[in-house]
């Protein structure tokens, strides 16, 4: 288990924990809980769904230091890692950021010299390293790993609550602030479950797959879907009839705007949090 690699390791510090498992598996979920209980603080970036077209979902990387959003290109358009992503982890490093998170790590291609040079400079530092990565990437990454204490987590195999528990074992939260953002009228209108509902359908192009991530009933999703439409009188998705290639679901353009407006609001909140949590409980 993931606490037995742990243990008696902490004082050889740092790590490089890598989180793999398919799509929609949590991974994004597990390393950022894993994050609030490494040393703080944390930089690094995320890679949130943003979009998506006919060939699929579209993908952006958010600076966790600035909240910026850079949208990423397709496979072979990998410019967005070899100049923003590679800046981000050269800022971090250069930071006070005791842990990174790189999220859904792209792997070293001969057309990203820059991002492939920042990764490799990361992994050979004195910082704590969380990489969640696709399985078809792993090898390459980890290469750039070799001869740091590795901590693999995945989730194909084991399931997250399982992960998770073993590894409070070992590494037990330190004082931290929690915010939890939330939209109200005069009742609660979005947050946390809703985002991630309909980050989950733009990402799978499907209710039921979406609601399965989940571990959600699908008449759960559909009646949550059904009451955010009601709160915010717009629909949130657009029906694909069935057919050769099958039926689906998309986010109509306002619900995607909705994600984005409550991601920087998100973003925004946690930074002025974690900010005024430093100059207050700092020192404890």
């Amino acid at each position: 288990m993931a606490a037995e690699h742990l243990r008696g390791e902490e004082d050889r510090m740092p790590s490089t924990f890598i989180i793999v498992g398919r799509a929609c598996s949590g991974k994004s979920t597990l390393a950022a809980w894993l994050c609030r209980r490494l040393p703080q603080p944390v930089a690094g970036l995320l890679t949130l769904c943003t979009g998506r077209d006919e060939a699929g979902a579209l993908f952006s990387l958010q600076d966790l230091a600035t909240g910026q959003l850079t949208p990423l290109g397709r496979e072979e358009t990998a410019n967005p890692w070899n100049e923003t992503g590679a800046a981000i982890l050269q800022a971090a490093l250069q930071s006070e950021a005791a842990t990174i998170l790189v999220d859904e790590a792209a792997p070293p291609r001969a057309q990203t010299p820059a991002w492939n040079e920042a990764l490799a400079a990361l992994l050979h530092s004195d910082r704590t390293v969380v990489l969640t990565v696709a399985k078809e990437n792993l090898a390459a990454v980890r290469q750039l790993a070799a001869g740091r204490e590795e901590i693999s987590l995945d989730l194909d195999e084991t399931a997250p609550e399982e992960l998770r528990a073993a590894l409070a074992q070992t590494l037990p939260p330190p004082l931290h602030v929690g915010v939890s953002v939330r939209l109200f009228r005069e009742e609660k209108c979005f947050g946390s479950g809703p985002m991630q509902l309909l980050e989950l359908v733009g990402r799978t192009g499907s209710l039921h797959q979406a609601a399965a991530a989940m571990g959600m009933a699908y008449s759960k999703a559909w009646k949550m879907l059904g009451e955010l439409e009601r709160q915010w009188n717009f629909p949130m998705l657009e029906r694909r009839p069935g057919g050769t290639g099958g039926g689906g679901s998309l986010l109509t353009p306002r619900a995607w705007d909705l994600l984005r407006r409550y991601h920087a609001l998100q973003w925004e909140t946690e930074h002025a949090a974690r900010q005024s949590f430093a100059r207050w409980f700092g020192d404890l």
